[in-house]
């Protein structure tokens, strides 16, 4: 089924996935509903078209020769830690939801927690925040359908509020969060990219908010957090 979606210029609806796979019809759009909600392909329209999802093109990035991405980005991270004072991290995609796959600590009196293999609601991190700014309007629809769960007063809880949020992403090219997941942690977070454009992970830096972003200048935290996602984005490319 995949390889009916693969290669393709255009998207591929259900009916033609079954002629080309030879399974039922119902089959077909039973898997294929199975796979969008892993973002493994995507649903573009109402009449069910699909093409392939940014889960698949993670997936192919963590088995590159190389090494697996997050392997390949933590030195970046570190260099990103070390500039900003705070920890850094990778998160990726996995299924409806964000996971954070690696994550850089520096020494302090005061730490964020290790969420190393966490997996968190995408409206409420600036990581999963940054995501969304590659989605289409239809695809932020759909996510905010069933509702967006309140984790603290600030959370976003409404389409409108987060579209405006995703709005600020595609213009900006970064995501702010304020006490969003939890009321004391403060984060910003860029796309990382691969060679086609299509966003695969994020780069993020987040700490307590009494400190952080603090007096610090928010474009120069910007500009670091965009380059370092620039960087871990080159890798793909390898």
């Amino acid at each position: 089924m995949l390889r009916a979606l693969a290669g393709r210029s255009d998207s591929t609806g259900v009916t033609e996935v079954a002629r080309t796979t030879g399974l039922a019809k119902s089959t077909c759009s039973r898997i294929l509903s199975s796979l969008d909600d892993l973002g493994i392909v995507e649903r573009i329209d109402d009449a069910g078209r699909y093409v392939i999802g940014s889960g698949l093109r993670t997936l192919a990035a963590s088995g590159t020769p190389t090494g697996r991405l997050r392997d390949l980005a933590r030195p970046y991270l570190r260099e990103l830690a070390g500039r900003l004072g705070e920890s850094a991290a990778l998160a990726v995609m996995d299924g409806g939801e964000g996971l954070y796959v690696a994550q850089v600590a520096t020494p302090g009196p005061v730490q964020v927690t290790d969420w190393t293999g966490k997996r968190f609601p995408l409206h409420t991190i600036a990581a999963g925040q940054a995501f969304m700014g590659s989605w289409t309007d239809e695809r932020i629809a759909d996510y905010a359908a069933d509702g967006l769960e309140e984790f603290t007063v600030h959370t976003v809880t409404t389409l409108v509020g987060l579209r405006q949020r995703v709005g600020e992403v595609r213009r900006t090219g970064v995501a702010w969060t304020v006490g969003e997941f939890s009321e004391e942690i403060s984060g910003v977070a860029a796309p990382v990219c691969d060679g086609d454009g299509e966003t695969v992970a994020s780069v993020t830096v987040y700490g307590p908010d009494f400190r952080f972003p603090g007096d610090a200048d928010t474009c120069e935290i910007e500009r670091l957090v965009v380059e370092t996602a620039k960087r871990v984005g080159a890798l793909l490319g390898d």
